[in-house]
This record gives C-alpha cells, structure tokens and sequence, in this order.
C-alpha cells in the first residue's frame, strides 16, 4: 500500500520524512522522479535521520508492485499526483516555500530557474497554488494535510494524526528537532526553517505584488495572509499587470500539461518497448530451439538411413545406439 509524502519542494517534505522516521521508524522511498546522480549515493546523515532509500532496479516495476503490496510503502513526491492512494501533504506560507526554493534552484541549479518563473509555475513541479490544489482536491483521494509550523515542533497530538491515518501500531517516540545538527552538516541544503514569514530584501514590491496577484487567494484560504493583505498587495483586477501575470501563467499551465501528456505517452511507449523487447526474447529463444530440433531430425534421418542400409550385427549395433540416443535404452 502506498502512502505518498508530497510537498511543494522546500515545504517540509523533508522533516516530514525525519519525523516518520525518528519517531515511528519508518523509511521513505526517493528516486521515482528524477535526481541529480549524486543523490543516489549512500548518505549515512539521510539514512539516519529519514531513512532514505532509492528502489532497486527499474522505478517504476518498484511503483506497480507498491500500489499491491499489502506492506505500508512511503514514497516522497514533488511532482503533481499519479493515482488517488492516500497522501499526507506537507503546505508551507508560499513566500517561506517560494523563497527558499529560489535560493535552493540558485544553490544546486543555477542559471535553470528565476523568481518570476517558479511563481509562475515554469517548472516540472508547477507554481505553488497548482500544486497545492492538485494534491488536496477531494476526488483524489484520501489525504492528510499538515503544516509545516505544525511539523517543526511537532507534539504528541501531531504524531497521533499521523499515526491514525497510516495505520501505525507500533512505538511512538517523542519528536526531538535535529535541524541545527542537520544545518552544521550540509548547512546549503537544511535552513532554518522558518515558521512565520517576515519581510526581507527578497521580497520587493513588484515581487510580493506578483505573488499576490497569482497566489493570494490560496493564501487566504490557508490563513496565512488576511484579504485587506492581499487586496493591498496584488495588481488590481483588469490592470495591465494583473491581465498580463494571469495570461503568462496560462500559457505556463498549457505548456505544463502538453508536457505532462507527453511524458505520460513516452512512459507508456517505454513500457510497451519493455515488453516488446520480452516477447522478442521469447521468439529468439523458440527459434534456437526450432533450429536444435532442426539439427535432431536431421541427424535422426541420417541414423535411419545408415540404418537401412546396414545388415547383420553393424544393424544391431546402429539400433542400439539409436535407442540410447533417443532415451530408450540405457548405457
């Protein structure tokens, strides 16, 4: 049975993963999206600490068997939802997320990403409010949303709702925040996590009136914004502004969903190559064996020709032979 752990990227999808670990030890699987090759390596701070493991062989033999297996299966996802198994969803105040995930692109990816493109979505990951809403709608399927200033301080009653909807019957420990021993380890990838946003020089006017424009309805929703905020922030409706940030980011979500259906139509076609490639292997295999028949009868012609033609005890022999040779007599 899969459980899915899914975020948008820098929403706490990590310390989603510490906790599961360190208080109910349980590991997490990486790896059916794609990484950086580095990632794969093994890393005793992500075994520690959240369990990490990447599948063996082919991901996506690995995904099929999960979504059968009686057995609980965690695996971490960015991306936009596959199927309707359950999902706990990790949601951050979108300027922590959208913050830190510019720093991060800029860190590991420079030169891949800018602000105005992740706040639009131009990524394999979506915009925030997209993804959000993808993962959260009611028809997908059952899923238990949490906040990341839930996580971060994560107390008894936390770990109970997360007990509950996995099914989890065994130990619980009480959650002790390593993020500070995290930080002193790879202090580019673990911040510090912030729980509240606060003004800073990241955020300009043009920025903050962008992000407003495109996700303050979502931030209303969540509370981590008031509509007196966001009225006073975004671009008013129907100015240039606001009619041009709107129709950029339609044209981003077309260009995601034709990606979407394309990868979708190269998955299908890798998976029926996979299997053309099998049944090729089966006619091979047919076809040696056709041929060593083949060589048999030939051969078993040829015994029964000089059999034939033999006479007297040279008859009697080539009989024996020919009957050893066949299994019916034995040596």
């Amino acid at each position: 049975m899969i459980v899915w752990l899914a975020s948008y990227p820098r929403s706490g999808n990590t310390l989603l993963r510490q906790i599961l670990k360190c208080c109910f030890d349980l590991s997490s699987c990486e790896g059916l999206e794609p990484v950086p090759d580095h990632f794969r390596d093994h890393d005793p701070t992500r075994e520690e600490y959240f369990g990490s493991y990447f599948p063996k062989g082919d991901p996506e033999e690995f995904y099929q068997q999960a979504r059968c297996s009686s057995e609980l299966v965690l695996i971490k996802s960015h991306q936009k939802p596959r199927d309707n198994h359950k999902a706990i969803y990790v949601v951050r105040d979108g300027r922590l997320a959208l913050q830190s995930f510019v720093k991060f692109q800029d860190t590991f990816h420079p030169g891949q990403s800018t602000f105005e493109s992740l706040v639009l979505g131009d990524h394999p990951y979506g915009d925030w409010s997209s993804h959000y809403q993808a993962w959260c709608e009611p028809a997908r399927g059952p899923t238990l949303v949490v906040r990341f200033e839930e996580l971060r301080d994560a107390d008894a009653t936390v770990l109970r709702r997360l007990q509950e909807f996995l099914g989890y019957t065994g130990p619980v420990k009480p959650w002790v925040n390593p993020q500070a021993e995290l930080r002193k380890r790879v202090p580019t990838f673990y911040g510090h996590g912030q729980p509240t946003w606060q003004p800073d020089s990241f955020w300009t006017d043009t920025r903050l009136r962008q992000f407003y424009t495109l996700h303050g309805e979502l931030m209303i929703q969540l509370g981590y914004a008031t509509v007196a905020e966001v009225e006073a922030g975004a671009y008013p409706v129907g100015c240039d502004e606001e009619r041009m940030l709107q129709f950029a980011r339609q044209l981003v979500n077309q260009r995601n969903e034709l990606q979407r259906v394309a990868d979708e139509r190269l998955r299908v076609i890798q998976q029926l190559e996979a299997a053309c490639a099998e049944r090729l292997a089966v006619i091979e295999q047919f076809a040696c064996g056709r041929q060593e028949h083949l060589a048999t009868i030939r051969q078993l012609e040829g015994d029964l020709e000089r059999l034939r033609r033999a006479t007297g005890s040279r008859r009697w022999k080539l009989v024996q032979q020919l009957a050893m040779r066949l299994g019916l007599l034995k040596t």
